[in-house]
C-alpha cells in the first residue's frame, strides 16, 4: 500500500480489486483505515469520469461491497434475494433511482452504526459508508441537487422507513432474515447492509451494461 496512485500504470488497477482489499484491510488492521481512504480517494480524483466510467466504478463498488460482507458473514450470510422492477425504461428513470439507492444506503449504514459492537466491523462499515457517501454525492449532483440533501449532517434512516423504500424491488427473500425483524448483534446488521447491497448490485449490473455498454 506504500505506492502512490496516480501514475499510469497504476490506474488500471482494478478498482473492484482495490476496495476490497480495503476492506479487508479495515477488518484486520483498523488503524490502517485512513491510509487506504486516502490512497483510494487519490486514485480516485486523478481523472475527471465520464457519466459511463462512474457508474461502471459505483457498479464494481457495489459488487465489491456484496463479496466482502459474504466473506465477512461466511455460513451466517443470507442467500440472494430474488428482485423486481429493477430494469429501468431510460437513463434519466435509471439516474433517478440510482440516487434514491445511494442515499438509503447512506442512511442505513448510518442507522446501523452505533449498534455495532466490534470495533473491526464499525472500521469496515465505515469504509463502506464513505464510497456509498459518495456515490450518493456524485449522483445528487447530477440530478442538481445538494451534494448532501441534510446539510453539514448526514442523518440516518430509520430501519421502517429502508424496508418501505426498498420492499417493493424484492421480489422474495429466499429464506433470509426478515429485514422488518429488530437487528439485535452485528450478524444481523451486516445481514441487513447485504441485503440492501445484493439490492444495489443488482440494480447495477441490469442497468449498466444497457445503458453505459
Amino acid at each position: 500500500m506504500s505506492k502512490q496512485f496516480g501514475a499510469s500504470d497504476e490506474r488500471n488497477v482494478s478498482r473492484r480489486t482495490f476496495l476490497s482489499a480495503s476492506l479487508i484491510s479495515a477488518v484486520v488492521v483498523p488503524a490502517n483505515l485512513l491510509v487506504v481512504n486516502t490512497a483510494q480517494a487519490a486514485q480516485r480524483t486523478a481523472v475527471a469520469l465520464s457519466p459511463q466510467q462512474a457508474f461502471r466504478e459505483i457498479r464494481d463498488d457495489e459488487d465489491a461491497h456484496v463479496s466482502f460482507l459474504k466473506t465477512a458473514l461466511g455460513s451466517a450470510a443470507r442467500p440472494m434475494p430474488s428482485f423486481k422492477g429493477l430494469q429501468q425504461q431510460n437513463v434519466d428513470a435509471f439516474i433517478n433511482l440510482s440516487q434514491t439507492f445511494e442515499n438509503v444506503g447512506v442512511g442505513a449504514y448510518l442507522m446501523a452504526a452505533p449498534a455495532i459492537s466490534s470495533k473491526s466491523t464499525l472500521a469496515a462499515a465505515g469504509s463502506i459508508l464513505t464510497v456509498e457517501a459518495r456515490h450518493a454525492g456524485y449522483l445528487n449532483g447530477l440530478r442538481g441537487a445538494p451534494l448532501v440533501p441534510t446539510g453539514a449532517f448526514d442523518k440516518p434512516i430509520p430501519q421502517a422507513q429502508i424496508v418501505k423504500d426498498v420492499m417493493p424491488f424484492i421480489a422474495s427473500l429466499n429464506g433470509g432474515p426478515d429485514p422488518t425483524k429488530p437487528l439485535r448483534n452485528d450478524t444481523d446488521i451486516l445481514n441487513f447492509a447485504l441485503l440492501l447491497e445484493y439490492l444495489e448490485a443488482s440494480f447495477y449490473n441490469a442497468n449498466v451494461p444497457k445503458f453505459y455498454g
